[in-house]
């Protein structure tokens, strides 16, 4: 399975780049941990549920810019680390009068276990302020591929504690609904709160 996840996160990782270069040129790039696209990533047709059960669509997306992890909440490891990096980023940004407009949020992609009563005791636990959502199994896929993440369930979810291989990106979503930049690791509360200044500055300038 490894193997597999390999092979679709290099092909990830292969598309991703070849668009960045074709369209590089249209705006100067600024350096980041990750890329920015130069021209942000319309999402569209999402579909999903809320921690609070509240529908979450592209509209839900507007007006403010949105944190976006890919992951579950009973992984172990990579999941808790960069809630806890998320949850430094928002103090971060308080710090500096830019975290009124930015939302973070937990996507999960392991819908058997992740009932909205699950993300929302989960997410509320690293900040209070802090979203989560999922959805259907189609409805997941649709939204990973649109903002890059790629993940593997296993075909034997016998064992209630089972573990998903998943990428571990950080997704920026802009005010206008669009994927703007995509962290890649290894992750910093202060290079990514660097960061998401110089994307958000450029942005409304």
């Amino acid at each position: 399975m490894k193997k597999i996840l390999l092979v679709v996160l290099c092909t990830a990782a292969i598309g991703i780049g070849a668009w960045f270069g074709l369209n590089q040129n249209q705006t100067s790039p600024l350096e980041i941990s990750g890329f920015a696209f130069p021209q942000p990533k319309p999402l569209s047709s999402i579909d999903l549920v809320s921690h609070d059960n509240q529908p979450v669509n592209e509209e839900s997306f507007k007006d403010k810019w949105t944190f976006i992890y890919v992951g579950y909440t009973f992984c172990p490891d990579a999941c808790p680390m960069t809630m806890t990096v998320l949850n430094q980023i928002h103090g971060i940004l308080a710090t500096k009068k830019k975290s009124s407009d930015v939302n973070m949020m937990l996507v999960s992609v392991d819908p058997d276990r992740d009932t909205p009563e699950k993300l929302a005791e989960y997410v509320k636990y690293f900040n209070t302020s802090f979203s989560a959502a999922s959805g259907t199994p189609e409805n997941i896929k649709e939204f990973a591929n649109q903002v890059s993440s790629v993940y593997v369930l296993p075909e034997d979810r016998s064992d209630p504690n089972y573990l998903v291989d998943h990428s571990s990106s950080i997704i920026l979503i802009d005010p206008n609904a669009s994927v703007h930049a995509i962290f890649t690791p290894p992750q910093t509360a202060t290079d990514l709160a660097d960061d998401f200044v110089k994307l958000s500055d450029r942005f409304y300038n």
